[in-house]
């Protein structure tokens, strides 16, 4: 995936077989253009770029093929093999290239490949990190053509980072964007109502979310991507719980037919379903999905499966199901610690605490709440610190440890006048 300037290549390719500036130069070059055409301070002519190629046995075409040729078709091949070796940097590597180069809408190219994976990943700090440098590259290439990508990746990310109200700004952007330009790409526009509708959802806006929910319902037909399309009929289901409408099992069962093959996905959906289900008072049907969401989830990638046993804990905490809370969060904090991610340890840990809390076993719950605070500090952000202060404020104030209490909320009262 190296990116080599002709001199480059002439020098490597000379080095590999043995031979001096003066055994390649015969009686054609003299020492000195050889080495400035090396050290790319000149162009040479394809005059000597056909001799130099045929006497180091390498191809005419290879020698002449510009970096900006040669980081396209890495761009081709980054796409199509995902599983690429050191695939990060890689693409930090191209796009460093690219950037030097100026080659703008090359290295937005590359930046959107970056953002993207790190977004898969859910590596938001990261993305945060790059978000400066993503904006400064969006606006020096050609922002027309770019400004779809961009704003769905800021809006993805402002998402994943529970910043509903940021993301929705974005989204909202597109959709205005593509009724300013009259598109007909009905797609995209379904694409862009469905991610407004899900950053409502999680704002808790249904008001909005309702207004928007005949507009999907018209295009989620013209969509072609099966796990898009899955998605669509999975919020529609959402909507559908939520006021009790009879169409939740077409919906559900449309979803699950494009999840086909996709078993995430499709346990991802049985989990919104199981929460819609805890709001509408039927903690039976809830507990059964959730239950079926864990036994099909994937044993491959731990990674995410153990993010999603982490989240059903906390559904099952919140709705005072700690039984089986527990027996999931024994499981998934052994996963944690196999895996040696800090935040899911720290949030088995957490859970922990609150099951021992709810069950009377305080000694303990303080136990396992010291030890989840101190993962915390390693990656929580001011007003994840400020929660927990909160948190363990009112625990020693429940053990009538009154000192610890105070200590605790004064923390919390000195770090919320910052937020």
């Amino acid at each position: 995936m190296e990116v080599l300037t002709t001199g480059e290549k002439i020098k490597r390719a000379r080095i590999y077989k043995g031979l001096t500036l003066k055994d390649l130069c015969g009686d054609k070059l003299s020492v000195s253009k050889l080495s400035c055409i090396e050290n790319d301070k000149i162009k040479a002519e394809p005059e000597t770029l056909r001799f130099i190629s045929e006497k180091l046995g390498i191809g005419f075409d290879y020698l002449t093929e510009s970096t900006k040729t040669q980081i396209e078709n890495n761009i081709k091949i980054f796409s199509n093999r995902k599983n690429i070796k050191d695939y990060e940097e890689v693409l930090e590597y191209n796009l460093n290239y690219a950037l030097e180069n100026n080659y703008y809408d090359i290295s937005f190219q590359l930046m959107h490949m970056l953002v993207s994976h790190y977004l898969e990943e859910e590596k938001c700090q990261v993305v945060q990190m790059l978000t400066s440098k993503y904006y400064d590259i969006y606006n020096k290439s050609s922002e027309d053509i770019n400004y779809l990508t961009y704003h769905s990746d800021m809006g993805k990310y402002f998402f994943l980072n529970k910043e509903y109200n940021q993301a929705v700004n974005y989204f909202n952007s597109i959709r205005n964007y593509l009724e300013h330009k009259n598109s007909d790409d009905t797609e995209e526009m379904a694409k862009v109502i469905y991610n407004e509708m899900n950053c409502y959802i999680m704002a808790g806006r249904y008001d909005a979310v309702f207004k928007l929910t005949d507009k999907l319902k018209n295009l989620v037909s013209v969509v072609t991507d099966k796990i898009e399309k899955g998605k669509m009929y999975h919020i529609l289901a959402v909507l559908a719980l939520k006021i009790g409408e009879d169409s939740f099992e077409d919906y559900e069962k449309s979803a699950y037919e494009c999840y086909e093959g996709d078993v995430k996905s499709k346990c991802n959906a049985i989990f919104d379903f199981a929460r819609c289900m805890f709001e509408a008072r039927n903690p039976v049907g809830a507990v059964e999905y959730i239950k079926l969401g864990l036994d099909i989830y994937p044993d491959e990638g731990k990674d995410s499966k153990v993010r999603y046993m982490i989240n059903c804990i906390g559904e099952l905490i919140e709705n005072g199901i700690f039984d089986i809370a527990e027996e999931v969060c024994d499981e998934a904090s052994n996963i944690a610690i196999m895996l040696d991610n800090v935040r899911y340890i720290e949030r088995t840990y957490y859970y922990r605490a609150l099951i021992l809390q709810k069950q009377g076993n305080y000694s303990s719950a303080e136990m396992y709440m010291n030890l989840s605070m101190d993962a915390l500090f390693k990656y929580g952000n001011k007003y994840e610190r400020y929660e927990r202060y909160l948190e363990m404020g009112n625990m020693y104030h429940k053990l009538g440890q009154v000192n610890d209490a105070i200590k605790y909320l004064s923390l919390a009262m000195f770090l919320e006048k910052k937020l």
